[in-house]
């Protein structure tokens, strides 16, 4: 690693979208830093590096500078205050900008999107760097990339020794495999059955939506399949409009699917069956992927954008995952439910990404390649979210408990 004394812990690439406003709010909070900000609006990520903690403005309310937000340029576009956080302007399809941006760092987190689109791009620069990669999705596609040029799943690899790669660091991929692991150590000798339902009322970014487009198509997810007795079914599912499921207010649309996630889960603990479905908390979305067949990528990834919106126009957003786990205990059957709520699934996405960025700051995770869910501790994921604030719900039931009532209201 090429990272000398001073340099920025962390570099968090796409800091000022959803996702990535968050990691850089919770990687303050942590007290990590320095870090390095990047993104392509300058303007943007200036103001992000004047908020909270680690930012110039609170640097200089310390070492009784004199003007707030006044920063040094230097190499590579870089700003940054005294002691403070940096700024950079990065373009994805600059080569040279995006080498300078991960120079120097111990950790680069990817909070850019889509990651259809930028695949392995800023994970190739993280290593000719000597950094540490982790990737807020970056799934399979990411992962066949990176092993062909040389970095094995789970082991050192040839690109540089010593370095770490951790993908699908996310709310899904990641916590959406997470939370099953966890909740199945809760009491079961033996799991058999999982039924997940994911979703509520949750905008998309365009970034989101792009990614939710080509995971249709590209291998992540088939439609309406399902994991019973122990192997893929196809179409062995329906979508469900206007029913009633256990911990979502009111009505809702469940459509399902399974995830390449979803498969290997179910192979590693050994269920016989795993029913998967999103959750739309309302009409617009799911009507608007009924039209996807018939349009190009960024057209469906708009009209995903402008539903999502419609739908949640004028009510409290919230995103929940609930895992409902059948199997057996003391040669009894049991049945235990983990639910997860939050105001929106990009919280939950920045609260991984942060947990795998300090497991790989602190040495945590050997070398090479690997998956979050893999090398993060589900025991102890849980018990941070359980102390996250952004986190509104989050707690393991007997059985099937009834519906929970979420507020509606106008923003």
């Amino acid at each position: 690693m090429r990272a000398g004394r001073g340099a920025p812990a962390i570099a968090v690439l796409g800091c000022y979208g959803a996702v990535g406003r968050s990691v850089v709010r919770r990687l303050r909070e942590a007290g990590t830093g320095p870090l390095r900000l990047g993104g392509r609006d300058l303007d943007r990520v200036r103001a992000l590096i004047g908020t909270g903690p680690g930012g110039p403005a609170g640097a200089e309310a310390a070492t009784g500078g004199g003007v707030t937000g006044a920063a040094a340029t230097g190499a590579g576009g870089m700003e940054a205050g005294a002691g403070a956080d940096e700024a950079v302007a990065v373009d994805l399809r600059d080569a040279a900008a995006l080498a300078a941006f991960c120079e120097g760092c111990h950790v680069v987190v990817n909070c850019a999107g889509p990651s259809s689109r930028i695949l392995d791009t800023v994970a190739r620069a993280a290593l000719a760097a000597g950094a540490h990669y982790v990737d807020v999705a970056g799934d399979a596609a990411v992962r066949d990339r990176l092993t062909a040029a040389g970095l094995p799943a789970g082991s050192a690899g040839r690109v540089d020794a010593g370095l770490v790669v951790v993908l699908s660091a996310g709310m899904m991929p990641g916590l959406s495999a997470l939370l099953p692991r966890h909740l199945a150590g809760q009491g079961f000798d033996r799991v058999d059955r999982l039924t997940a339902h994911v979703g509520g009322v949750d905008r998309f970014t365009p970034a989101a939506a792009l990614d939710y487009v080509a995971s249709l198509s590209d291998g992540y997810a088939t439609p309406l399949a399902a994991w019973r007795g122990h192997q893929v079914i196809p179409r062995a599912s329906r979508p469900r409009r206007g029913v009633e499921l256990p911990h979502f207010p009111g009505r809702v649309n469940a459509y399902p699917y399974l995830s390449a996630e979803a498969e290997r889960l179910a192979r590693s603990l050994g269920f016989a069956e795993v029913e998967w479905s999103s959750v739309f908390d309302g009409e617009l979305t799911l009507a608007a992927l009924a039209r996807l067949h018939d349009l190009d990528a960024d057209t469906a990834a708009g009209e995903l954008v402008r539903t999502s919106r419609l739908e949640a126009f004028g009510r409290t957003p919230y995103f929940q995952m609930v895992f409902r786990m059948e199997g057996e205990a003391a040669g009894r059957p049991v049945t235990r439910t983990l639910v997860a709520r939050a105001a929106d699934s990009y919280e939950l996405s920045a609260a991984v990404a942060v947990l795998a960025a300090g497991a790989v700051l602190r040495g945590l995770v050997r070398p090479g390649l690997h998956d979050a869910a893999d090398v993060l501790d589900a025991g102890a994921v849980f018990q941070a979210l359980l102390d996250d604030p952004a986190v509104t719900r989050l707690e393991v039931v007997d059985g099937v408990a009834p519906a929970a009532e979420v507020e509606e209201g106008v923003l």
